[in-house]
């Protein structure tokens, strides 16, 4: 019994050491960071814009929404509400809407553990191809979790999991508009 004790205690001081650890370290990270991806997509402007700004059809082809709401508010401005795998509703709002040029994302909502924005931009690459850039400038509140995105996740970790599922549906999208013009 008292191994068993001597242990439990053991793995306590170790787990809350670790968060210590991990609150220390974060709190001398910036609470802001920038992150960019950029990629070739196979497909015209218009159509990877169509894909970026259907978002009731985001569930479809990215896992990490489950389902979309969009609510209009009375000054006429447009929410979309993404609920992610955990549930979680999290708005966001059009910044800056530059057809087939630039898109601007933000999180309308403060009291979330982090926050900010998506910038798309978008430029010809040749060959029917967009140039696809996708700048986040974000924040991390708790410190905990700007160590564990820094060191664990990445910061730019779920812009990355929304190219891979991108790629995929753009071209999906393009094969489908090319087959509708022959």
């Amino acid at each position: 019994m008292k191994i068993a004790l001597s242990i439990l205690v053991g793995l306590v001081a170790l787990v809350l050491s670790a968060a210590l650890f991990f609150y220390v370290v974060g709190l001398r990270m910036p609470r802001e960071h920038r992150a960019e991806i950029t990629v070739t997509l196979p497909a015209s402007r218009p159509t990877v814009w169509a894909a970026l700004t259907d978002y009731s059809t985001m569930p479809q082809w990215w896992p990490a929404v489950k389902s979309i709401r969009i609510e209009k508010l009375s000054d006429g401005t447009e929410l979309t509400w993404n609920v992610d795998r955990h549930g979680q509703e999290i708005p966001f709002v059009t910044a800056e809407s530059r057809l087939n040029e630039k898109l601007v994302r933000v999180i309308a909502k403060n009291d979330l553990p982090f926050g900010g924005s998506w910038t798309y931009e978008l430029a010809d690459a040749g060959a029917g191809q967009t140039k696809l850039t996708l700048t986040e400038d974000g924040f991390i509140n708790p410190p905990i979790f700007r160590a564990m995105a820094k060191w664990f996740f990445g910061l730019d970790a779920t812009m990355k999991d929304f190219i891979s599922h991108l790629e995929p549906h753009v071209a999906a999208l393009q094969r489908k508009e090319a087959t509708a013009t022959r």
